[in-house]
C-alpha cells in the first residue's frame, strides 16, 4: 500500500473475524505491552489500524486509545464509527509515542525502511517499535501474493534494516510454532479461503484450539527455532 495504491483486499475488514481471532490478537497485545508498566497518558500508536480490532484491545483490556495509521478508506470509515484518532501517516501526529504497535502490516509496504525510520522518529525517550511479521520465505504462496505482500520476513534481514534505520534490537524471535507447520500444509494442498485451510472455520478453531497450544511451545523455548511469524523490539540506538 502506498499513497497511490490504498486499498487493501485482506479479511482484516470483516468484523466477524475478531472473534475468529481473538485468542491470536489478545497475545499479540499482550505481548507488546510486557516491558511497560503503563499510566495514565501513556501513547500507542497502531501503525496499520485496519478496522481496529486490535486496537479495541488496546482499548477495552488495557484503557489505552491508541492512535490508528491506517490508508484504506473503508477501513477509515470504520475506524470513525469507532471514534478512533486515525491519520493516514505517521508524520502526521504531532505527538511523540511510547510504543508504536504493528502487526502484519510492514509486508504489504515496499519501502519499509523508511518506515522504519519514521517510527524510530515518533518515538519518546524509551519508547519501543513492537512488528509482529510473517515469516519465512520458503512459506511464500499464492495467497502472500493476493494480500499484495512484497515480502515474509527473515530474521538475518531485519537485523540489518534495524541496523540501516538506527534501530537497537531488543528482541528478535519467532512466534506460533505450530503455525509454521500449518502454513506448509496450505502450501502444499492449497489454500481455500470458503471451505478448507484459511477458511472463518479454520482459523475459528485454530485460534481455540491449536494456538494455544503453539503458545506454550513459544513460551518454552520453541519460538527460538521457528514460527509462523517473527516479533521483533527495537528502540532507539
Amino acid at each position: 500500500q502506498n499513497k497511490d495504491n490504498t486499498v487493501y483486499g485482506g479479511f482484516s475488514g470483516e468484523p466477524k473475524y475478531e472473534d475468529a481471532m481473538k485468542n491470536y490478537n489478545t497475545m499479540i497485545i499482550h505481548e507488546s505491552l510486557v516491558d511497560f508498566k503503563l499510566y495514565k497518558n501513556f501513547k500507542v500508536v497502531d501503525f496499520g489500524a485496519g478496522i481496529g480490532s486490535l486496537s479495541l484491545i488496546f482499548r477495552e483490556k488495557y484503557k489505552i486509545e491508541p492512535i490508528c495509521i491506517e490508508i484504506d478508506e473503508i477501513n477509515k470509515k470504520k475506524l470513525s464509527e469507532r471514534e478512533f484518532q486515525h491519520y493516514d501517516f505517521l508524520r502526521n501526529i504531532k505527538q511523540k509515542c511510547n510504543l508504536i504497535f504493528s502487526s502484519n502490516v510492514l509486508e504489504h509496504i515496499e519501502d519499509d525502511i523508511t518506515v522504519f525510520k519514521e517510527m524510530k522518529d515518533q518515538l519518546l525517550p524509551k519508547g519501543k517499535i513492537y512488528l509482529y511479521l510473517p515469516a519465512r520465505m520458503i512459506l511464500w504462496t499464492q495467497h502472500d501474493v493476493n494480500e499484495g505482500h512484497y515480502r515474509r520476513y527473515e530474521i538475518k534481514e531485519l537485523k540489518s534494516k534495524c541496523a540501516n534505520a538506527g534501530l537497537k534490537i531488543e528482541r528478535l524471535h519467532y512466534s506460533d510454532f505450530l503455525g509454521f507447520f500449518a502454513l506448509m500444509l496450505t502450501k502444499i494442498i492449497g489454500y481455500n479461503s470458503q471451505n478448507g485451510l484459511g477458511s472463518y472455520k479454520s482459523i475459528k478453531f485454530n485460534n481455540k484450539f491449536i494456538f494455544p497450544f503453539s503458545r506454550l511451545l513459544d513460551k518454552i523455548g520453541f519460538k527460538y527455532i521457528l514460527g509462523k511469524n517473527i516479533i521483533l523490539v527495537a528502540v532507539k540506538k
